[in-house]
């Protein structure tokens, strides 16, 4: 898929996330017209390679929310979670390709481990927002879809509306981890949790 670089993200977080947790990029990907509207694929950069995601979240007080102005594409065969959307029907489906979706890391069901965790995404796949204050999607830490790449991105998710997407965030993951000759850790692995993590695409 052809990517158009189109940075439309806004970032409001504590000052001690600076550190460890640098932006959000948004991108819009060329869907050719194959769907109705517009898709995005929206990505936690991170400060170094190695660094981890392991779970966006909503809780009491710091809720998690993405809208649309307009409805959000939703394959029949598609899902709100990455994980489940089938690498065999999408090569076989073009408009598979443009569902939407939360992940982290990987964009179908292959050697992804992604899982929700008390988080109802019923109306998300009807095509409305995704709204949760108690619940997340994570993998463990270990697996390697949770690490930065070198370009130090990790893909959360894709969006295909019509409309403007207006999301909140909480992020949760560990610096990378430096190792002595022994395999302990000597420094890195610190706590990342970035909160209030906004962004807008579209209109």
């Amino acid at each position: 898929m052809k990517h158009i670089g189109i940075f439309m993200a806004t970032l409001f977080l504590p000052l001690f996330a600076w550190t460890q947790f640098d932006r959000i990029d948004v991108e819009e990907v060329d869907n050719g017209g194959t769907v109705s509207g517009k898709t995005f694929r929206i990505y936690a950069v991170m400060q170094n390679e190695g660094d981890v995601i392991d779970a966006v979240f909503g809780e009491d007080g710091k809720p998690l929310e993405i809208s649309s102005t307009a409805p959000f594409y939703q394959h029949p065969k598609g899902s709100g979670l990455a994980s489940e959307v089938q690498r065999f029907d999408m090569q076989n489906d073009a408009a598979l390709a443009f569902d939407s979706w939360v992940t982290i890391g990987l964009e179908d069901n292959y050697m992804n481990s992604l899982t929700g965790f008390l988080i109802d995404l019923t109306e998300f796949e009807a095509g409305n927002a995704l709204i949760t204050n108690n619940g997340a999607w994570f993998v463990t830490p270990d697996k390697r879809q949770a690490l930065a790449p070198a370009d130090k991105r990790i893909l959360l998710g894709q969006f295909t509306t019509s409309g403007k997407v207006s999301g909140v965030l909480n992020i949760h993951g560990r610096t990378k981890a430096i190792l002595d000759m022994e395999g302990n850790v000597v420094d890195g692995a610190q706590l990342i949790q970035a909160e209030n993590v906004r962004f807008t695409c579209g209109m």
